[in-house]
């Protein structure tokens, strides 16, 4: 069998090095890296993770309680930290919890029951949750994205989606609409509806309970409300959807009604996923520094792994800003 031995006698380096070279932990040099990797194809050394987890009590694994992977934002945000992870020489175990609180108990739990490093979690917020976490942090560090604990107990990684839903509701105002529907939870989404909430109020404008839709993050939903407010006879002249999910389900169920995006419906999403810009037409958005936002969960995540976090939990909050595209006109 294939030793780490073998694999520094073929490198020409140390042992110590070629253990760095394998857990993440420590330095090793670029082309020590790159005489490790050729010896260790040329040998078909498999490094055996749970030998060594034994000596140094890691797993090399961290986990990501995530709330959607359907949702294009949610899975983008998983690459990021699964990119970040790897260059720390650590794997990542998805656990979608698929919007329901409890099967993100249910997640968090059966991380900890396999050892991991650290847990990474996002919403759906509820007690039950916050319960899970605080119990976790007994034995491993966790990092939220987009997740707040009252009082604040561990590190948070967040956008400042308060601000980025006002200016896509003030951009819309300034085009001319008044008549604005909401799509989203006022709940799991509460700072983007105080956004369009107070964006409207500072103009003058009412906010009509009427266009305001509550419902999953979905393209589904997204789909089915606009397909129910466009039947109305006063319909709004613009949509703002809480994520870009969403809002392609709003753009598929105008082109199904034969309303004529921007011409007659203006919509704006929030996220900025990949496919914004290709949709038809393409999506004007609010972005949120996604590739961020995994790169800072990580950073946090493995300050508290190496001890090197400070003594109480820390915020990070990342700006959004407003993409202009093809989706969004003067009302006719």
């Amino acid at each position: 069998m294939v030793t780490a031995k073998d694999v520094a006698a073929r490198a020409q380096v140390s042992i110590g090095t070629v253990s760095r070279y394998l857990t993440g932990n420590g330095y090793v040099g670029a082309e020590s890296r790159r005489r490790i990797a050729a010896a260790v194809a040329e040998l078909g050394y498999v490094h055996n993770r749970a030998a060594a987890s034994l000596k140094t009590k890691k797993t090399g694994l961290i986990g990501f309680v995530l709330s959607d992977l359907r949702n294009p934002f949610t899975a983008e945000v998983a690459a990021a930290i699964g990119e970040h992870a790897r260059a720390r020489g650590y794997g990542v175990v998805l656990s979608d919890s698929m919007g329901d609180a409890e099967v993100a108990v249910e997640a968090i739990e059966l991380l900890r029951g396999h050892h991991v490093d650290g847990i990474i979690v996002t919403p759906p917020e509820s007690p039950d949750l916050e319960r899970a976490i605080r119990a976790t942090l007994q034995h491993v560090p966790v990092v939220s994205i987009g997740l707040r604990t009252d009082p604040m107990v561990i590190d948070l990684v967040t956008v400042d989606t308060y601000t980025g839903a006002r200016t896509a509701v003030d951009y819309l105002l300034r085009l001319g609409h008044r008549d604005i529907a909401f799509l989203g939870s006022p709940t799991m989404a509460s700072g983007r509806y105080r956004g369009y909430r107070d964006a409207l109020g500072e103009s003058g404008v009412e906010v009509q309970t009427s266009l305001v839709e509550d419902g999953p993050l979905t393209r589904e939903f997204g789909f089915t409300a606009t397909t129910e407010l466009l039947a109305r006879r006063d319909r709004p002249t613009a949509i703002f959807a809480v994520n870009d999910a969403t809002a392609l389900g709003v753009l598929q169920a105008a082109h199904q009604q034969g309303v004529r995006v921007p011409d007659e419906l203006s919509v704006i999403g929030y996220d900025d996923v990949d496919l914004a810009a290709h949709s038809a037409p393409p999506l004007t958005t609010v972005k949120q520094p996604i590739a961020q936002l995994g790169a800072e969960a990580v950073r946090l995540l493995f300050e508290r792994l190496a001890g090197t976090a400070a003594d109480e939990p820390t915020e990070v909050r990342l700006e959004s800003q407003l993409v202009v595209r093809a989706s969004c006109a003067s009302p006719a």
